[in-house]
């Protein structure tokens, strides 16, 4: 059996701005280069969450029945169940130096892995896409102009962050989160102080509906478990003995507060204005508090949303790249980031300039549900295997090995997820397909808290019989002399 070199092949310096651009991307990050702040996974996550695309998950409880604080209570529930899972995957990243979806081939195999990298390729251009065209539309609502130019302008501006790469990606959710923080306090404060939130809203003896409520915890859960297929990408920089627990613990302040805090807003914006759209609430909700601080919390809003466009260009860059690699294997250098960034940034751009402006209105809730059925098998498998079977014991240079030990199909993870999400179908509630046990339950949705402990439990009992004593000593001689050959990027 042979090693492949890939992850740690020579990548090629530059000087000026080109000498900024990361230069790292499927492949090894050697333990010289691992200078990330263990702080910067609250900020990069409270900056990619806390934005005006959060807002229509806030919403649909209102739009369901319920009154505010029924509708905030299932959102801290959902919030809460996803962001556990989330901030669990954040500690692969520093553990194996590796982006997220790569570290999928133990699972799932070479070969098998390709739906998963699909699904996940997906979901990043689907977010840049209803992301770009929300930040147009809001541009247009600011009076700046069109919303397609707008469109264009913040596709290049997420483009060119992209391509930069990890510290500047950072770098800049830093401000923005300083931004956010400010904006929501003052927000908050002067809706409390004015006396605007009416007491009725906050009844708890009234509006309560077990199918809605149920339905505010499912979106919310799954809005936030679809960080999970990137979260590692943003955590490989940090030295690998930093403590699993504070890794998870400044991730979740961070993916918490952020979902949660725009999600918050997104229910008060419908409660108080339900005629109005969800940015036309924030910027009319806004001005209650002082005249102009709408379009004040419409600006930092965006900024937040232009940094998560930015970070989703950059993991499907990585996720392309690795797909790609399965395939035939590439060399990870500056020009197929870029390349790869250039090709889901522009498509991503003109597909978004083409969106129905009301799509986030209609067919938000039917997308976020898909999103949660097509990653709760998956993020299950993937920490069983993380924390239960393999016990964060990979060999780096074997995953990126088409001979390797991992193969190109594994059956145990590919059936715990078909099983899984097979399991799902009877509990399902879309609006083009309603599950026999949904419809039973008027239309409360538990697919998700279905399809998690069924692809757990199934992929713990299949690698029982898995050769782990054997995998171990490959492991130890594959990776004895990694960062010896890790090139340095100067």
């Amino acid at each position: 059996m042979t090693t492949a070199v890939p992850p740690t092949a020579a990548v090629p310096t530059a000087d000026g701005a080109l000498g900024k651009i990361e230069a790292r991307s499927i492949d090894y990050v050697p333990l010289s280069e691992r200078t990330g702040r263990l702080s910067d996974q609250a900020t990069i996550w409270f900056g990619g969450s806390a934005h005006i695309l959060s807002l229509a998950t806030g919403a649909i409880g209102i739009a369901l029945g319920l009154n505010l604080v029924w509708t905030l209570i299932a959102l801290v529930i959902g919030t809460v169940l996803g962001t556990a899972p989330v901030a669990a995957h954040a500690t692969q990243g520093p553990h194996l130096g590796l982006p997220q979806m790569v570290q999928s081939r133990p699972q799932f195999g070479r070969y098998g892995a390709l739906f998963i990298w699909a699904m996940a390729i997906a979901v990043y251009w689907g977010y840049v896409v209803l992301g770009e065209n929300l930040l147009g539309a809001t541009g247009n609502q600011l009076g700046w102009g069109g919303a397609v130019p707008w469109t264009i302008i913040v596709g290049v501006v997420s483009i060119v962050l992209a391509i930069f790469g990890y510290h500047w990606l950072h770098a800049a959710q830093r401000w923005v989160t300083l931004a956010l923080v400010v904006a929501l306090v003052v927000y908050v404060g002067g809706l409390v102080v004015g006396g605007h939130i009416p007491a009725s809203t906050m009844s708890l003896g009234s509006s309560f509906s077990i199918a809605p409520f149920l339905v505010v915890v499912s979106a919310s859960a799954a809005y936030q478990l679809s960080w999970a297929f990137f979260v590692s990408d943003y955590s490989r920089y940090l030295p690998p003995d930093t403590d699993k627990r504070k890794i998870m613990r400044f991730t979740a302040l961070g993916l918490f507060f952020g979902v949660f805090s725009f999600e918050a807003v997104g229910a008060v914006c419908a409660a108080l204005l339900p005629s109005e759209s969800i940015t036309a609430g924030l910027a009319g909700t806004g001005d209650y508090v002082f005249d102009g601080f709408g379009d004040i919390l419409l600006v930092i809003g965006a900024l937040g949303l232009l940094g998560l466009m930015a970070m989703c260009v950059y993991g499907g860059s990585l996720t392309l790249i690795t797909a790609l690699d399965s395939l035939r294997p590439v060399r990870p250098t500056r020009t197929i980031r870029v390349v790869t960034i250039l090709l889901v940034g522009i498509t991503g751009t003109i597909a978004a300039a083409y969106v129905p402006t009301d799509f986030l209105n209609t067919d938000f809730y039917t997308v976020l549900a898909v999103l949660a059925y097509l990653m709760a098998p998956w993020t299950a498998v993937n920490l069983v295997d993380f924390f239960v079977v393999r016990r964060g014991q990979y060999s780096i240079r074997e995953i990126f090995n088409a001979d390797g030990i991992y193969g190109l199909w594994n059956w145990r993870g590919i059936t715990a997820y078909c099983v899984a999400f097979v399991a799902m179908v009877p509990f399902m509630y879309l609006s083009f397909y309603q599950g026999p046990v949904a419809k039973a339950l008027d239309g409360v949705d538990l697919a998700f808290f279905v399809g998690i402990p069924v692809g757990a439990v199934l992929y713990a009992l299949l690698c029982r019989g898995t050769d782990l004593d054997a995998e171990r000593a490959v492991i130890a001689e594959a990776d004895r002399d990694l960062d010896e050959i890790a090139a340095p990027v100067e």
